[in-house]
């Protein structure tokens, strides 16, 4: 969190993978050793820690992707790759720019494409995330599929708001959060990836 402190851009995504690690990694990783493996499991303990670490990352990923209106806006903080903005056209300016003028409701195809390729980026590691789930000690993939999955929906909203992050929250509704969960419970009584 100290990054925080000095830090309001990144240049690259190996800037920011590594503000990820700090802040959500490595919650990931201090608590699967808490929740425990599955007895069953007999495979490398480095595929159960990486997914931990992705889950982790895909979690960060997806608040920095939900509040990026939000962070510029009251933080000045652009917690996007310089270099990825500038690869689809786009400036600190067009960022900023965003959440100072009425958006009306509209993002621009640039700005459309930018965030389709960060979600992306999250959804992968939401992916990588999922095989470490399984490996879990019985009673603790329950939460976990559910925490995956909810935020996972969040994403799903940024795309139903038409990318739009700067005016508006993306968000999932409590009737969506507890009709999501007997999928969670499906998805750890019966896993799909057996180490």
């Amino acid at each position: 969190m100290r990054m925080d402190l000095h830090k309001t851009r990144y240049q690259t995504f190996d800037e920011l993978y590594e503000y990820c690690y700090r802040v959500a990694g490595t919650v990931g990783l201090m608590t699967m050793p808490v929740m425990g493996i599955d007895p069953s499991y007999k495979g490398p303990m480095d595929v159960v820690y990486k997914a931990a670490l992705a889950l982790g990352t895909a979690n960060q990923l997806t608040n920095i992707l939900r509040d990026v209106g939000e962070d510029a806006r009251e933080r000045n903080r652009i917690y996007l790759p310089m270099e990825d903005l500038h690869q689809f056209g786009l400036t600190e300016q067009d960022v900023l720019g965003a959440v100072h003028v009425p958006s009306q409701g509209k993002v621009s195809e640039k700005w459309r494409a930018f965030m389709k390729f960060q979600i992306a980026r999250a959804r992968q590691c939401f992916a990588d995330a999922e095989s470490g789930v399984d490996q879990l000690e019985a009673k603790a993939r329950w939460p976990v599929w559910s925490a995956l999955i909810l935020y996972r929906q969040i994403l799903d909203a940024i795309e139903k708001n038409d990318y739009d992050n700067f005016s508006q929250r993306a968000y999932v509704s409590k009737a969506k959060k507890m009709a999501s969960l007997p999928l969670a419970l499906t998805r750890a009584l019966l896993p799909q990836h057996r180490g």
